[in-house]
């Protein structure tokens, strides 16, 4: 490829990669409390892009309903919690069934829809009147630009969250242990739901980018399974190391789908990712430990 179609797919694939990055980060938020893989965060990211298109088609406005579509996944993520997690915590359920639960609500979403609107595609209106910008032969997306500045922008205000806040630190101490922080006066069931509304945040925020750049149909959720992929590839409990694989992961698609198509590059980076998990089972930037008996 010339440079400035590898510098195009790049700038693409980067791009798409910081969603990827959010839906990392939104995944292994839940996983560092709770301890169990929620891959119920791909219904979310469905129900938050079909919310965010029957929005924008009566209001198109790119802010506002960006915005309400990124609360109403947040509430969407406590609900999940408090009508699907909680009850089963409560009693004690093993971390089986919590995987089990949370399959269950992405299939279920994902056949709700599919029963009520088919298999149908639903583009966003477009927002903007300029859909490019070019500098000489290289061309940018605004659509990709958006995603590339919003994704950077959300993990930016994340990190300070996590860092400088109470709530932030509220849930890096639940991170740690869960149980302990309950005897500092922390109401763990609280920073539970915090977790869950910055999950939810963050897939609406993934559910709409994703329906804007693309449309909306029933399997968008199945797309977070990349997202997942990222957490895991970076090392699950490592929120950095979920946002560099995500935009590695990106970068990498991008430029195997101009060179060999889309169905290799599919074989090609799942193999190469069950190589890498091979190679270091604790992701990139996870910590490999030894339990002593």
């Amino acid at each position: 490829m010339e440079a400035s179609v590898i510098l195009q797919q790049v700038f693409n694939g980067v791009s798409l990669g910081g969603v990827y990055a959010l839906e990392a980060v939104g995944f292994g938020i839940v996983f560092n409390i709770l301890k169990f893989s929620n891959l119920s965060h791909g219904g979310v990211v469905a129900i938050t892009a079909y919310f965010g298109y029957f929005i924008s088609r009566h209001y198109p406005h790119f802010v506002v309903t960006l915005i309400i579509t990124t609360l109403f996944g947040g509430f969407v993520g406590v609900a999940i919690e408090k009508l699907i997690f909680r009850p089963i915590r409560l009693k004690g359920a093993p971390l089986t069934l919590f995987l089990v639960n949370s399959v269950t609500a992405a299939m279920l979403v994902q056949q709700f829809f599919a029963a009520a609107w088919g298999d149908q595609y639903y583009p966003y209106p477009v927002f903007m009147k300029k859909t490019a910008l070019n500098f000489g032969n290289f061309t940018v997306s605004t659509t990709y630009l958006l995603m590339l500045v919003i994704s950077a922008v959300v993990l930016l205000l994340l990190s300070y969250v996590l860092r400088r806040t109470k709530i932030g630190i509220a849930l890096r101490a639940a991170s740690t242990d869960i149980w302990t922080p309950n005897l500092m006066g922390i109401n763990v069931d609280f920073v539970i739901s915090a977790a869950f509304f910055i999950a939810g945040v963050l897939g609406g925020i993934t559910g709409y980018l994703l329906g804007m750049t693309y449309s909306v149909d029933p399997f968008i959720g199945s797309m977070a399974l990349k997202g997942i992929l990222a957490a895991i590839i970076g090392g699950i409990g490592s929120l950095g190391g979920g946002v560099v694989a995500g935009l590695l992961f990106g970068a990498v698609e991008s430029l195997f789908v101009a060179e060999i198509g889309s169905s290799l590059t599919q074989i090609v980076i799942y193999f190469g990712i069950f190589v890498l998990l091979l190679v270091r089972p604790e992701g990139i930037a996870g910590k490999r430990y030894i339990i002593k008996a």
